[in-house]
Parts: C-alpha cells; structure tokens; sequence
C-alpha cells in the first residue's frame, strides 16, 4: 500500500509505503529526506519486511518519508500535517519509528498532539494488551541506563551481539579483537559504547569527514563525551573519513550509510568479518564479492533488526527494567546470529543466503 501525500500549504511531498501487513501490523520508521521517494521508501520497507521476518517477528514492514531538507523552515508545520492525514493508519496498522533526521521525542510529541497514545500503539492492540498496559510497557524506552536510555541503545545492542557472535565464530576473545566503525550517529555511537563497555577495543572510527585511528584502542568514552551533532571531535593524527573502509580490523561495523562499499572497495577491505548495521548498508553485488573474498558478512536484517526485537520485548514477557529490554534484544539476536554462522560455515554458504524469508503476500498465494 502507498500513499502519497502533497502538502497542501508548501507542495512538499511525502510517502508512506507499507510494504505488506503481517498480523494487521506493519513497523517502520519516518525519515526527512530530500532523496525520501516512493522508491527509496519502497525498497526501505521492504527491508523491514525482511528483518521482521529473519527473527519470526509476526509484523510487516513500512518505511515513510518526507522529502524536504531536514532544516526547512516550516518543517514542524509540514511533519505535523504529514502524521495527522496518516492518524487513522498509525492508530490501526502502522507502528511508527524514528529513522534519519527524525527521533522517537520529536515524533511522539506530535502523537500525543493528535491524540494518540503512542505511534506504536497498534502493535499492543495487534496482540491483545490493553493501552494502559503496553503503555506502561513502552514507558520502559525512556528508561535509563547510564547516561544513555533503552531507546538510544535498543538499535545498537543488536549490533553488540552480531559483533560479539561473530567475534566468538572467528575464534576471537573480545578483549583481543580489532573492531572498526563506521558511523558515529545513534547507531554507530551507540554500538561503540556498548562494545566499549564489552570490553572491546575499537581501533578505527569514522564520521563524513574524518576517520580516527588508534592501535591500541580508540578512548571510546571521551570520544563520545566530545561528539557534537553525530560527528567525532577533530584530532591531529586524523585520517580521511573513506580511511576506515582499508582499517585493518576484525571486524568492521557499517553503521552509517547505504551501500557503504563500492565495487572497486573491496579489493581494499582488511577485515575479516562485517557487520550491516546500517539499512542496506551493502546491495547484493557487493555483498557476494565481499564473501568470494572470504570475508563473513552478517546481514543487516539481523544486525538492525534491535528496534523490532526491542519492541517485541514489550509483549513476549513482561518487561519491567529497561535492562530486561535490552536483554532480550542481546539473547535473541546473538542466538540467532551465532545459529546461522555455524550453519553458513557447516554448509559453505554464505549466510544472507540461511536468513528466513517473509511470508508470500496474499496475492501472491492466490497468483500460485
């Protein structure tokens, strides 16, 4: 399903394509873009779709965007009547996200403007919760653990436990490995941060504009303390940002952009595993050339996939610290990635090709 909207005071357009429902639900995040078309949409929730499935997440995927620069002058005014003509599908059928220049804050606010209780309430009503219930529930994402909350590290606490499974599949003791990140956004931030933590070193960082190396270890914590607007702090001994493509690493973290490597790049990677944190951070191409090359690629659908299994969470148990949260996105996703490696390396296959599929749509049984 698509809808297209035209504002009507500004003639700035928008989108949202549901790729398909699963259980009357689809999830997925709104983004402010210029690039935000219906296909760039369509091609995003169809992903979703896919990272859903790859964990047996009865949900579809959606993805919606509005295509305007994110410091338009009247962006409040042209998010708010985006969300307001889509009131009936968010309350329904559609459980809303965060994704590129928009946060979980900002959209929620303009929710409780409309009147509704939560962008993600449909998926409660979906399984049965009473609002009041899965509200009390979803407050969880605002707990906070540290300095940071479960909704900040949600994402990033899959991303933790693909490292860490892939790390135990190369035979790597986390205080030994070498891991590189590309990103230093939410996603990327938040995934150093945990692995930090994890006691992981981090030997190689990179923003747009410069990539920070260290071989002993990057000082995660202050690099974080000293970041403004999603960028690292500038260094003497900086490298350009494309530096961390040829890091020399276990593991390289693609936390930033879609399709993060060209063709041409490959023959530069000095990694021996990588991570998909970032939504189609490597098209299908690149992907099969990266694995030709012996270097084990974990998928996007199942190192992104934190915000679906945090949400998830909410009602397969019930949750009542933030941490329970964040525990079950580590368990589920680092069991189910740690799975499929064995599988992929018993099997000489690569593992993109082990993920489960989404269920055919309805027209597509009828068309059989």
């Amino acid at each position: 399903m698509v809808v297209e909207i035209v504002d009507p005071s500004t003639g700035v357009r928008g989108a949202l394509v549901i790729d398909r429902l699963v259980g009357g639900v689809a999830a997925g995040g709104l983004r402010i873009s210029p690039s935000a078309d219906r296909a760039e949409l369509s091609a995003l929730a169809a992903a979703m779709t896919r990272k859903q499935a790859a964990y047996g997440i009865q949900v579809g995927g959606a993805k919606a965007g509005i295509q305007m620069a994110p410091d338009h002058p009247q962006r409040a005014a042209i998010l708010r009547r985006f969300m307001a003509l889509l009131r009936p599908i968010i309350a329904a059928n559609w459980s809303v996200g965060p994704d590129m220049n928009t946060s979980m804050r900002e959209l929620e606010a303009i929710g409780r403007e409309l009147g509704l209780p939560s962008l993600k309430i449909a998926v409660g009503r979906a399984r049965g919760l009473a609002d009041d219930d899965f509200l009390r529930r979803y407050a969880l994402f605002e707990a906070p653990i540290g300095a940071w909350t479960v909704n900040q590290l949600r994402g990033p606490a899959a991303v933790k436990a693909a490292v860490l499974a892939l790390l135990g599949h190369l035979g790597i003791a986390p205080g030994a490995a070498r891991v590189a990140i590309q990103g230093a956004g939410t996603m990327g931030g938040g995934a150093a941060h945990l692995l930090a933590e994890a006691g992981v070193p981090v030997v190689a960082w990179a923003d747009d504009q410069r990539c920070l190396l260290g071989q002993d270890g990057l000082p995660v914590p202050e690099l974080l303390a000293a970041r403004a607007g999603g960028r690292l702090p500038a260094r003497p001994d900086e490298a350009p940002s494309s530096a961390i493509l040829a890091a020399e690493c276990d593991v390289l973290v693609l936390a930033a952009i879609s399709r993060a490597i060209a063709p041409a790049a490959v023959a530069g990677l000095r990694c021996r595993g990588i991570v998909e944190a970032a939504n189609l951070a490597l098209d299908d191409e690149v992907a099969a050339a990266i694995a030709d090359a012996g270097v084990v690629v974990v998928p996007g659908v199942l190192a992104s996939a934190g915000g679906s299994l945090a949400v998830e969470a909410l009602y397969a148990g019930d949750p009542r610290r933030g941490e329970d949260v964040l525990g079950h996105v580590e368990r589920r996703a680092g069991a189910e990635i740690a799975s499929l490696l064995a599988r992929a390396a018993a099997e000489g296959a690569p593992l993109r090709a082990l993920v489960r599929r989404p269920p055919p749509r309805a027209e597509e049984v009828q068309g059989e």
